[in-house]
Formats: C-alpha cells, structure tokens, sequence
C-alpha cells in the first residue's frame, strides 16, 4: 500500500510540469529481492528543468569525472560448470541457457570468464595438462623420479572435449566477452608433494613449487595459454596461482609466497612470455583483500612490476576500500575482482548483500566483478573437495535427469543488471551515495557515450530520490532491498 502511494504521489510530481520541455529519455530496469521482479523494464522516465526539490534525496551524476576503465562482469565455466552443460542438458537446453548468460538482446551479456588452468574444487576429476599418474576423484601422487621438463606429455585434450567447445559458444554469442586463465596447482611433479592437492597427502605440508621447475612452470602458462588461443578462444589476461596464500586440503592448490611469486615471474616467466611473443597480461596475486602487502611485495620487485598488469582481488575477507589505497600506491596497475561467490551461507536478501559489493567494488577501483561458478547443480555440484555449498549464478536442478531444470538465481539478476548495460570498455564516472540513506550507486558511461547509473535500495523501506545530470533531474523511486539501473544518452 504504502509502494502504491508513493507510485502515485511520484506520477503526481511529473504531472505538475506538463509544459516543461523535456530533455532526454531514461530508460529503467528493476529487479526486486523476491524476483518478482526481474530486470523488469520500467516506464520511461525524461530528465526536465525542474529538480524536484521536494522528491528525497539526490543522487548527482557527473560524467567530467572519470576513473578506471571496465572489464567486465561474470564468472566462471569451471570444468563442473562445463561438464554439466555438455552431459547433463539436451543440446538445445544448453543454447538457450547460454543465449541468457551471454546474447545482450535476450540474456545478461556476461563479459568476462575466468577460467582453470586443470582441475579446481569444482571439477569433475583432478587433472592437469601435464599428469604423469592416473588422476582421479582422488589426486594422484607423481612416482619418485618421473618428470616432464620438457613438457612432451602436454596437452589440452581434457578441456578439448568439453570446455572450449562451450568457450568458443559463448564468444560466439558475444564476442566482446574476456577470458582470463587461473591455474590452482602445477602439475603434481613440479611440487614439493608430488600430488596437485594444496597439501601433501602424506606429510600434510604445504605443497610448493620446486625452483628448479620455475621454467617448466613458466613454459607450462604460455603453453596452455598459446594452446587456447590456437583452438579459438582469445585470452585477456591470467594469474599464476589462485589464492597462493591457502594449501587447500582436499582440492588443487599450492603456497607460493610472495617473494617466490616476484621471482618467479621476473627470472621465468617474463622470458618465456617474450620467446613466445606473448602480451596476455598478468595479474598478481589473486586472492583475498585482508593481504595487500603480498600484491606490494610483488610489485615492488623491478621485474614482477614490469610484466604485472595489476592485482587480481578475492572477497572473502578483508574489505574493498583497500584496492582504493592500492589504487594510491600503484596508480598505473589496475585492479580485478576476480572471484567473489554466493552460497548458503548468505541470510536474508542476497540481492543486497550482492548489488552492495558490486557498487563497493567498481567504487574502489575495481575493472571487473567476477563471481566464482556460473552453473553448479541442485547439490551444490559436482566437486572434488572445498565448497560444498557455493551457489552457480545459474542453478541446474538434475533431479529428474529426463527433465533437467534451469533455475536463475538472485546472483544472475545482480550481474545482469550491470553487465547487460555496461560495456566492455566502459568507464566509471562520478556519483554521489546521498547520506544518511540506504542508496548505493556507481556510474558509467559506455563507449558510446551512453550513461548508466546503477542503484541499490539496500534499506527496508521503499526510497524516493532524484537523479540529476547536467543541471537536469527525474525523480523516482526503488523499492526496499531492491536494485535498479538507468540508461540515457547525454
């Protein structure tokens, strides 16, 4: 009841100036935290001369000021991700969920994916693409004495089967998507442990890379990463070990610390990227906020800072604000947000626990925001081992094999509501949060000059508030716990 009134009492306040000259359209989409609402394309709106005074507060759009420029928005087609979209779903089940992840018309146009380098949690099986032991749901562990330096037994026929079919289907629905590359572990052989998993399985150390395979390791990157591009698939950028400061357990992982990291990308790595011509660009660290001294122990290095593109961030602890003062420290490197995830153990209204970090996130610095599994199934799988309970942007529900389910979830809504409006290319532009409200926004303007202001109601009341853009305003209103995005052409 109290939604209608303000709907009307808002109607009432554009009804008053019927013979003000409009200026241009607004375009509106909302999704609301019960997704009855679902990027729900609203009634345009027409920016005018009067402001509105007496609509609530005012967020002010200003395209003079500008700031870092976007990636992109997604999330990853884990080998899980891949394996259940080719077996699990008809052919035609799998396009159209695909057209709703990546085609701009009709879906999300996710933009950028972040993919393994071999076997993460959420996989099938263990696997690299060098093994030199019978991988498993268990990891092997490399005999004593064989090894591969040369790298003869390389090869990408595990994810040819299944995950760069699908990579080169989602580039064909939209092109401008960017593919960035992540190993979890080396092959086995070239650790401490002999075995892919974080720690060793006898000994229950920390597993590590052994220096003398720092150019096997080096050549390894370039060739998986020369290998994508060959079948098709282009790659943006690429880290050298996901989250370097966790020995994962039960799942691919590895120690590197941050001096080893610097060493390794100034002694191998920046010159097996030059014998092979390679200008993919690489980012550090990749992993989470609560650590920044790794990313600047890296980049104080004169080698690692001239091959580094910037840092790669987790969100699993520490805070945002912090690539903020990274950003102050290293202006010329950028800053991604490579893996952020949902689950079950988020309460209450994901769209605001999600819209809020995305808003924080592009606010603070960031080019991307990448969620961690676009697809797992209603179990929350499959996975060798580490998340059980991690939420794919799109659930597909197998308990009727014949009759497999696609379910999108708050996350899908989330990203679309940036990632269909906002390009490739983009740069962030300046908005105010008006204070001592609920409203949280971040601005942009597209390379065609279109602006995009992207807003999240995070309170638990509905919010009347004006939007103002060269002197001009609108005035509207988001419901409680609800996000929606504006486009207009200056």
């Amino acid at each position: 009841m109290l939604r209608s009134k303000l709907v009307v009492a808002c109607l009432a306040l554009f009804a008053l100036f019927p013979a003000l000259v409009s200026a241009q359209k607004v375009q509106a989409y909302q999704t609301t935290p019960d997704l009855l609402e679902s990027m729900m394309q609203l009634q345009k709106m027409r920016f005018r001369s009067h402001r509105f005074r007496h609509a609530g507060p005012l967020i002010t759009v200003d395209d003079s000021q500008r700031f870092q420029k976007i990636d992109g928005f997604g999330a990853s087609l884990t080998d899980a991700a891949a394996w259940l979209f080719a077996k699990k779903l008809s052919p035609d089940l799998t396009d159209s969920t695909f057209e709703k992840l990546f085609d701009r018309k009709h879906g999300i146009a996710l933009s950028f994916l972040r993919q393994p380098i071999g076997s993460s949690d959420l996989s099938v099986t263990f696997y690299s693409y060098d093994d030199l032991c019978k991988q498993t749901t268990t990891a092997c562990t490399t005999p004593a004495g064989l090894s591969d330096p040369d790298l003869k037994h390389f090869s990408l026929a595990h994810d040819q089967e299944y995950i760069l079919p699908l990579l080169k289907k989602a580039l064909a629905i939209n092109p401008d998507i960017r593919i960035m590359l992540s190993p979890w572990s080396p092959p086995g052989w070239m650790k401490t442990s002999g075995s892919m998993l974080g720690l060793n399985p006898a000994t229950k150390k920390p597993s590590t890379l052994l220096p003398e395979y720092y150019t096997a390791y080096a050549n390894y990157l370039v060739k998986s990463i020369t290998g994508y591009q060959a079948a098709g698939v282009p790659v943006y950028a690429f880290s050298v070990q996901n989250e370097p400061l966790y020995a994962a357990p039960t799942y691919s992982g590895m120690l590197m610390p941050a001096k080893q990291q610097a060493a390794f990308l100034g002694k191998a790595l920046a010159p097996a990227m030059a014998a092979a011509h390679l200008t993919t660009k690489v980012m550090v660290y990749d992993h989470n906020w609560d650590h920044p001294e790794y990313p600047q122990t890296v980049l104080k290095d004169p080698k690692a800072y001239a091959l580094a593109a910037g840092t790669a961030w987790h969100h699993y602890a520490g805070g945002p604000d912090v690539m903020t003062k990274f950003h102050e420290e290293f202006p010329k490197k950028g800053e991604w947000v490579t893996e952020a995830s949902g689950g079950t153990w988020q309460k209450n209204n994901v769209v605001v626990q999600e819209a809020g970090e995305l808003i924080a996130v592009m606010r603070n610095w960031s080019k991307s925001y990448v969620l961690w599994a676009l697809t797992t199934d209603q179990n929350h799988g499959p996975h060798v081992g580490g998340c059980s309970e991690c939420r794919g942007v799109v659930t597909l529900n197998l308990t009727d094999p014949q009759h497999p389910r696609v379910k999108y979830e708050p996350d899908y809504y989330v990203l679309g509501q940036a990632s269909k409006f906002i390009y490739p290319g983009a740069v962030r532009i300046a908005s105010n949060e008006p204070a001592g409200t609920n409203l949280k926004d971040v601005a942009f303007q597209n390379p065609d000059g279109t602006i995009v202001l992207y807003t999240l109601n995070a309170g638990t009341k509905s919010q009347v508030f004006r939007v103002g853009f060269h002197g001009k305003t609108i005035a509207t209103i988001l419901p409680a716990g609800s996000v929606a995005t504006f486009i207009w052409k200056p």
